[in-house]
């Protein structure tokens, strides 16, 4: 597949990566799109936010859309064909804000696009 990469402060190139392989509960997902937000243009400008530094090579973009391409065994509620947006964020699903429907407390989550995590990988938890 091909990856948009940043490869220092204001350069940017495509590369090829291998499909990654959807994990039992994960669905893979063909991007067809991919929203460049604030967070992304400042890693491209000053690599960095706060704390947050960037490390070349490094894949912007969390805000994704595509179709599901292929499903992982424990995965019921989604199906190959689906469109979907996928969340930006992969959280453990066992904590009390995961429990409760505030998974956006997650302290454990794995934001992409935010570093040292790269952007969207096209594979998703479901």
């Amino acid at each position: 597949m091909k990856a948009a990469v940043m490869t220092g402060l204001k350069k940017m190139t495509y590369v090829e990566r291998d499909i990654p392989k959807p994990a039992d509960n994960e669905v893979l997902v063909k991007l067809e799109y991919v929203g460049i937000c604030g967070s992304d243009l400042h890693h491209y400008e000053t690599g960095r936010i706060g704390n947050f530094v960037v490390e070349f090579p490094f894949v912007p973009g969390h805000e994704p859309g595509g179709t599901v391409v292929e499903v992982g065994k424990n995965v019921t509620h989604l199906k190959v064909g689906d469109r979907v947006a996928p969340e930006p964020g992969k959280t453990c699903g066992h904590c009390e804000f995961c429990r409760t429907g505030r998974y956006n407390l997650c302290p454990d989550v794995i934001f992409f696009a935010t570093p040292p995590v790269d952007g969207v990988p096209g594979i998703c938890s479901a």
